[in-house]
């Protein structure tokens, strides 16, 4: 099962609960290993939060049978530089600086820095003009100033 299946076997978990799932990573180091980052509507995901919904989705997978060997189940933060990826986020998120990586470069980089300004038609609209199709994006995530961070901190 890749990623894509299993969150959308979890989907119904998250219905109404104030929390989503942002990205699900699955790799194989000695056994198979399942990392899903969940973030919250308002406010900031805790351990706490991690905990429950790895309970609550670890309990989904065994009893509904989804994985059939063992694994590892990794249920996360999104961090302060948060994945944007769905058309949601990049609506959440007008405004704010992120960094774009590209799959292939243009002009020479694969990597700009900018603010989201607007998403329409699977096009990405980011401020001096920049856009890129959704397709030729391979990561674009939110790029918090050094206030932010050490707010976070504090």
């Amino acid at each position: 099962m890749n990623s894509f299946e299993i969150e959308e076997k979890l989907l119904p978990l998250f219905e109404g609960s104030g929390f989503e799932i942002i990205d699900i990573k699955i790799h194989r180091a000695r056994s198979l290993v399942i990392q899903i980052f969940i973030d919250k509507e308002q406010g900031n995901v805790g351990i706490d939060d991690c905990e429950k919904w790895s309970e609550k989705i670890g309990s989904f997978i065994d009893i509904n049978s989804l994985i059939d060997t063992p694994y590892i189940l990794e249920v996360s933060s999104p961090g302060i530089d948060r994945l944007i990826k769905k058309p949601k986020d990049f609506e959440r998120f007008k405004g704010r600086d992120v960094k774009i990586i590209l799959k292939q470069p243009i002009d020479g980089t694969r990597t700009y820095y900018s603010k989201i300004v607007d998403f329409k038609d699977n096009i990405v609209y980011f401020e001096d003009g920049l856009k890129f199709n959704l397709n030729d994006i391979n990561e674009v995530r939110l790029n918090p100033d050094d206030n932010e961070i050490f707010k976070k901190i504090n």
